[in-house]
Protein backbone atom coordinates (compact mmCIF):
# COMPACT_ATOMS: atom_id res chain seq x y z
CA UNK A 1 0.00 0.00 0.00
CA UNK A 2 1.28 3.28 -0.75
CA UNK A 3 0.58 6.26 0.67
CA UNK A 4 0.31 10.25 -0.21
CA UNK A 5 0.16 13.25 2.27
CA UNK A 6 -0.28 16.87 1.45
CA UNK A 7 2.92 18.98 2.21
CA UNK A 8 2.47 21.13 5.25
CA UNK A 9 2.77 23.86 3.45
CA UNK A 10 -0.72 23.40 1.67
CA UNK A 11 -2.73 22.07 4.58
CA UNK A 12 -5.17 24.41 5.75
CA UNK A 13 -4.89 26.41 2.36
CA UNK A 14 -6.28 23.88 0.40
CA UNK A 15 -7.93 20.85 2.57
CA UNK A 16 -9.51 19.43 -0.43
CA UNK A 17 -5.56 19.01 -2.08
CA UNK A 18 -4.91 15.31 -0.77
CA UNK A 19 -7.53 14.32 -2.22
CA UNK A 20 -7.65 16.12 -5.53
CA UNK A 21 -3.92 15.58 -5.96
CA UNK A 22 -4.31 11.74 -5.63
CA UNK A 23 -6.99 11.58 -8.41
CA UNK A 24 -5.00 13.28 -10.86
CA UNK A 25 -2.05 10.88 -10.32
CA UNK A 26 -3.61 7.46 -9.61
CA UNK A 27 -5.73 8.80 -13.18
CA UNK A 28 -2.47 9.12 -14.63
CA UNK A 29 -1.29 5.88 -13.78
CA UNK A 30 -4.76 4.70 -14.87
CA UNK A 31 -4.43 2.67 -11.17
CA UNK A 32 -7.02 -0.15 -10.68
CA UNK A 33 -7.82 -0.51 -6.52
CA UNK A 34 -8.94 1.48 -3.59
CA UNK A 35 -7.89 4.83 -2.31
CA UNK A 36 -8.54 5.53 1.68
CA UNK A 37 -9.43 8.82 2.60
CA UNK A 38 -7.98 9.44 5.96
CA UNK A 39 -10.20 12.21 7.15
CA UNK A 40 -13.01 13.27 9.22
CA UNK A 41 -14.83 11.27 8.49
CA UNK A 42 -12.80 10.20 5.45
CA UNK A 43 -13.85 7.63 2.85
CA UNK A 44 -12.89 5.65 0.05
CA UNK A 45 -12.63 5.80 -3.71
CA UNK A 46 -12.72 3.07 -6.29
CA UNK A 47 -10.83 2.91 -9.55
CA UNK A 48 -10.43 0.65 -12.26
CA UNK A 49 -7.91 2.31 -15.00
CA UNK A 50 -7.92 5.19 -13.58
CA UNK A 51 -10.92 5.94 -13.70
CA UNK A 52 -13.52 6.69 -10.56
CA UNK A 53 -16.45 4.02 -10.70
CA UNK A 54 -17.11 4.51 -6.93
CA UNK A 55 -16.61 6.44 -3.69
CA UNK A 56 -18.18 6.15 -0.33
CA UNK A 57 -18.17 8.37 2.79
CA UNK A 58 -20.24 8.48 6.16
CA UNK A 59 -20.85 12.27 5.15
CA UNK A 60 -23.10 11.63 2.37
CA UNK A 61 -25.88 8.68 1.21
CA UNK A 62 -24.94 6.01 -1.14
CA UNK A 63 -25.94 4.24 -3.74
CA UNK A 64 -28.46 2.27 -1.25
CA UNK A 65 -29.66 5.12 1.09
CA UNK A 66 -30.46 7.27 -1.67
CA UNK A 67 -32.62 4.12 -3.67
CA UNK A 68 -34.33 3.05 -0.24
CA UNK A 69 -34.73 6.34 1.89
CA UNK A 70 -36.03 8.03 -1.73
CA UNK A 71 -38.69 5.44 -2.41
CA UNK A 72 -37.48 4.50 -5.86
CA UNK A 73 -36.97 0.91 -4.36
CA UNK A 74 -38.65 -0.66 -1.66
CA UNK A 75 -36.41 -2.70 1.52
CA UNK A 76 -38.15 -5.53 0.66
CA UNK A 77 -37.53 -5.43 -3.18
CA UNK A 78 -33.73 -4.48 -2.35
CA UNK A 79 -33.10 -7.05 -0.23
CA UNK A 80 -34.29 -10.05 -2.42
CA UNK A 81 -32.10 -8.59 -5.26
CA UNK A 82 -29.05 -8.58 -2.91
CA UNK A 83 -29.32 -11.93 -1.68
CA UNK A 84 -29.88 -13.03 -5.01
CA UNK A 85 -27.31 -11.16 -6.63
CA UNK A 86 -24.03 -9.64 -4.01
CA UNK A 87 -23.00 -12.57 -3.38
CA UNK A 88 -21.76 -13.44 -7.44
CA UNK A 89 -21.00 -9.89 -7.78
CA UNK A 90 -24.60 -9.49 -9.70
CA UNK A 91 -26.52 -6.59 -7.49
CA UNK A 92 -26.32 -4.24 -10.97
CA UNK A 93 -27.71 -6.93 -13.33
CA UNK A 94 -30.22 -8.20 -10.44
CA UNK A 95 -31.51 -4.43 -10.30
CA UNK A 96 -31.95 -4.47 -13.51
CA UNK A 97 -33.55 -7.89 -14.23
CA UNK A 98 -36.33 -7.72 -11.61
CA UNK A 99 -37.41 -3.72 -12.99
CA UNK A 100 -36.26 -2.22 -10.20
CA UNK A 101 -33.75 -0.12 -12.59
CA UNK A 102 -32.95 0.33 -15.76
CA UNK A 103 -29.29 0.16 -16.87
CA UNK A 104 -29.65 4.07 -17.53
CA UNK A 105 -30.90 4.45 -14.18
CA UNK A 106 -28.01 2.68 -12.28
CA UNK A 107 -25.55 5.12 -13.77
CA UNK A 108 -27.25 8.11 -13.14
CA UNK A 109 -27.22 6.52 -9.17
CA UNK A 110 -24.14 5.75 -9.35
CA UNK A 111 -22.19 8.31 -10.77
CA UNK A 112 -24.47 10.70 -8.60
CA UNK A 113 -23.82 9.20 -5.14
CA UNK A 114 -19.71 9.45 -6.55
CA UNK A 115 -20.00 12.80 -7.00
CA UNK A 116 -21.97 13.55 -4.05
CA UNK A 117 -19.32 11.28 -1.70
CA UNK A 118 -16.43 13.24 -3.65
CA UNK A 119 -17.82 16.79 -2.47
CA UNK A 120 -18.77 15.30 0.51
CA UNK A 121 -14.67 14.20 1.62
CA UNK A 122 -13.38 17.61 0.09
CA UNK A 123 -15.88 19.48 2.24
CA UNK A 124 -15.02 17.61 5.27
CA UNK A 125 -11.22 17.77 4.39
CA UNK A 126 -9.02 14.49 3.92
CA UNK A 127 -5.14 14.65 5.18
CA UNK A 128 -3.87 11.47 3.89
CA UNK A 129 -4.78 8.79 0.88
CA UNK A 130 -3.73 5.67 1.34
CA UNK A 131 -3.13 3.22 -1.99
CA UNK A 132 -5.00 -0.30 -2.10
CA UNK A 133 -4.34 -2.05 -5.20
CA UNK A 134 -5.69 -5.28 -4.18
CA UNK A 135 -9.14 -3.86 -2.67
CA UNK A 136 -12.32 -5.44 -4.87
CA UNK A 137 -14.37 -3.68 -6.86
CA UNK A 138 -17.98 -2.56 -5.06
CA UNK A 139 -20.96 -4.06 -5.63
CA UNK A 140 -22.56 -0.86 -7.53
CA UNK A 141 -20.32 0.76 -9.45
CA UNK A 142 -20.27 3.16 -12.53
CA UNK A 143 -19.34 1.80 -15.80
CA UNK A 144 -16.92 2.87 -17.40
CA UNK A 145 -16.29 5.33 -14.65
CA UNK A 146 -15.91 9.06 -14.22
CA UNK A 147 -12.95 10.83 -15.68
CA UNK A 148 -10.71 12.19 -12.73
CA UNK A 149 -9.97 15.45 -14.35
CA UNK A 150 -13.76 15.85 -15.24
CA UNK A 151 -14.53 14.90 -11.37
CA UNK A 152 -12.13 17.13 -9.95
CA UNK A 153 -13.57 20.37 -12.19
CA UNK A 154 -16.84 19.17 -10.34
CA UNK A 155 -15.20 19.09 -6.80
CA UNK A 156 -13.71 22.53 -6.85
CA UNK A 157 -17.13 23.50 -8.48
CA UNK A 158 -19.12 22.18 -5.86
CA UNK A 159 -16.74 23.80 -3.56
CA UNK A 160 -16.85 27.29 -4.69
CA UNK A 161 -20.64 26.95 -3.88
CA UNK A 162 -20.20 25.69 -0.61
CA UNK A 163 -18.10 28.79 0.50
CA UNK A 164 -19.94 31.05 -0.78
CA UNK A 165 -22.80 29.16 1.68
CA UNK A 166 -20.91 30.08 4.54
CA UNK A 167 -21.84 33.61 4.78
CA UNK A 168 -25.14 32.35 5.60
CA UNK A 169 -24.22 30.70 8.07
CA UNK A 170 -24.50 27.72 6.18
CA UNK A 171 -21.74 24.43 6.27
CA UNK A 172 -22.30 20.31 6.87
CA UNK A 173 -22.42 20.62 10.51
CA UNK A 174 -24.58 23.43 10.67
CA UNK A 175 -28.45 22.63 12.30
CA UNK A 176 -30.95 24.97 10.60
CA UNK A 177 -34.23 25.47 12.21
CA UNK A 178 -37.21 26.72 9.88
CA UNK A 179 -38.74 30.07 10.69
CA UNK A 180 -42.46 31.78 9.12
CA UNK A 181 -41.77 34.11 6.21
CA UNK A 182 -42.64 37.53 6.48
CA UNK A 183 -44.48 37.54 3.68
CA UNK A 184 -45.66 35.20 1.00
CA UNK A 185 -42.95 32.36 -0.59
CA UNK A 186 -43.21 30.02 -2.48
CA UNK A 187 -41.98 26.70 -2.33
CA UNK A 188 -42.07 23.66 -4.36
CA UNK A 189 -42.76 20.27 -3.08
CA UNK A 190 -39.24 19.10 -3.72
CA UNK A 191 -38.39 21.96 -0.92
CA UNK A 192 -41.15 21.61 1.31
CA UNK A 193 -40.19 17.81 1.91
CA UNK A 194 -37.05 19.27 2.79
CA UNK A 195 -38.57 22.01 5.50
CA UNK A 196 -40.35 19.31 7.31
CA UNK A 197 -36.94 17.78 8.52
CA UNK A 198 -35.44 21.24 9.40
CA UNK A 199 -36.07 21.26 13.33
CA UNK A 200 -32.87 22.81 14.82
CA UNK A 201 -31.07 19.14 15.60
CA UNK A 202 -30.61 17.82 12.57
CA UNK A 203 -27.74 18.90 10.18
CA UNK A 204 -27.53 18.78 6.28
CA UNK A 205 -26.53 15.44 6.19
CA UNK A 206 -28.81 14.06 8.48
CA UNK A 207 -31.45 15.80 6.60
CA UNK A 208 -29.70 13.99 3.20
CA UNK A 209 -29.91 10.36 4.63
CA UNK A 210 -33.38 11.03 5.96
CA UNK A 211 -34.47 12.42 2.46
CA UNK A 212 -32.51 9.80 0.55
CA UNK A 213 -31.24 13.11 -1.50
CA UNK A 214 -27.35 14.08 -2.06
CA UNK A 215 -25.48 16.41 0.24
CA UNK A 216 -25.07 18.76 -1.91
CA UNK A 217 -28.61 19.16 -3.55
CA UNK A 218 -30.10 19.03 0.14
CA UNK A 219 -27.54 22.05 1.16
CA UNK A 220 -28.14 23.82 -1.98
CA UNK A 221 -31.83 24.02 -1.55
CA UNK A 222 -31.23 24.76 2.29
CA UNK A 223 -29.30 27.84 1.18
CA UNK A 224 -32.30 28.83 -0.94
CA UNK A 225 -34.69 28.47 1.74
CA UNK A 226 -32.04 30.42 4.21
CA UNK A 227 -32.28 33.16 1.13
CA UNK A 228 -35.95 32.80 1.18
CA UNK A 229 -36.45 33.38 5.08
CA UNK A 230 -38.08 30.51 5.55
CA UNK A 231 -35.09 28.83 7.52
CA UNK A 232 -32.57 30.03 9.48
CA UNK A 233 -28.63 28.89 10.85
CA UNK A 234 -27.41 29.36 14.92
CA UNK A 235 -24.54 29.80 15.55
CA UNK A 236 -22.04 25.95 15.19
CA UNK A 237 -21.53 24.14 17.94
CA UNK A 238 -17.89 24.34 19.88
CA UNK A 239 -16.01 21.10 19.06
CA UNK A 240 -13.65 22.12 15.77
CA UNK A 241 -12.93 20.10 12.69
CA UNK A 242 -12.75 16.60 14.89
CA UNK A 243 -16.41 16.78 16.28
CA UNK A 244 -17.96 16.45 12.63
CA UNK A 245 -20.83 13.80 11.81
CA UNK A 246 -23.99 12.77 14.01
CA UNK A 247 -24.89 9.36 13.69
CA UNK A 248 -27.88 8.73 10.76
CA UNK A 249 -30.98 8.80 11.72
CA UNK A 250 -31.90 6.58 14.33
CA UNK A 251 -28.48 5.17 14.47
CA UNK A 252 -25.75 5.26 17.03
CA UNK A 253 -22.75 7.32 16.69
CA UNK A 254 -20.54 7.10 13.45
CA UNK A 255 -17.37 5.13 13.63
CA UNK A 256 -14.29 7.32 13.46
CA UNK A 257 -11.18 6.17 11.24
CA UNK A 258 -8.76 4.16 12.18
CA UNK A 259 -5.25 4.58 11.59
CA UNK A 260 -4.11 2.76 8.52
CA UNK A 261 -2.11 -0.35 8.97
CA UNK A 262 0.66 -0.98 6.58
CA UNK A 263 -0.40 -4.22 5.18
CA UNK A 264 -2.98 -4.41 2.31
CA UNK A 265 -6.69 -4.24 3.38
CA UNK A 266 -9.31 -6.46 1.72
CA UNK A 267 -12.99 -5.25 1.70
CA UNK A 268 -15.72 -7.84 2.76
CA UNK A 269 -18.53 -8.07 0.82
CA UNK A 270 -20.72 -6.41 2.72
CA UNK A 271 -23.94 -7.68 4.48
CA UNK A 272 -27.64 -8.03 3.26
CA UNK A 273 -29.06 -4.14 4.14
CA UNK A 274 -30.58 -5.12 7.42
CA UNK A 275 -27.56 -5.92 8.91
CA UNK A 276 -26.03 -2.96 7.64
CA UNK A 277 -25.78 0.57 9.51
CA UNK A 278 -29.44 2.42 9.80
CA UNK A 279 -28.34 4.81 7.41
CA UNK A 280 -29.11 2.41 4.66
CA UNK A 281 -32.81 1.29 5.99
CA UNK A 282 -35.71 2.20 4.23
CA UNK A 283 -38.75 4.54 5.52
CA UNK A 284 -40.80 2.58 3.34
CA UNK A 285 -41.81 5.38 1.12
CA UNK A 286 -43.71 5.20 -2.13
CA UNK A 287 -41.87 4.87 -5.64
CA UNK A 288 -41.09 8.14 -6.71
CA UNK A 289 -39.11 8.82 -9.85
CA UNK A 290 -35.64 10.88 -10.09
CA UNK A 291 -35.65 14.47 -8.83
CA UNK A 292 -33.57 16.09 -11.57
CA UNK A 293 -32.24 18.48 -9.67
CA UNK A 294 -30.87 16.50 -7.14
CA UNK A 295 -28.89 14.20 -10.26
CA UNK A 296 -28.01 17.13 -11.29
CA UNK A 297 -26.21 19.54 -14.50
CA UNK A 298 -23.37 17.36 -14.22
CA UNK A 299 -24.96 13.93 -15.39
CA UNK A 300 -27.39 15.54 -18.04
CA UNK A 301 -26.55 13.08 -20.45
CA UNK A 302 -27.94 9.47 -19.83
CA UNK A 303 -26.49 6.00 -20.59
CA UNK A 304 -28.46 4.40 -23.42
CA UNK A 305 -30.80 1.72 -21.80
Amino acid sequence: MASEAQPSGERGRDHAGVLTSALTRRGRQRFTGTLRMDGSPGGSVSMRDGLVVAASTPAAPGPEPLLLRSGRISEADWSAAFTAGAPDGRLERELVVRGLLGDAGVQVITRAAVADALFAMALCGVRTCTADPDDPAPLLASDPGLDTERAIREIRRRLDLAHSWTALGLSIRSRPQSRRPTGSVPVNAQRQELLAKVNGRRTPRDIAFALGRGLFPVMSDMATLIVDGLATVEPPLVGGSEAVLDPAPGGGPAARPQELPSESIRSQAPPPPHQNAPSQESAGLPRRRYRNTDFGRWFQEEPPT
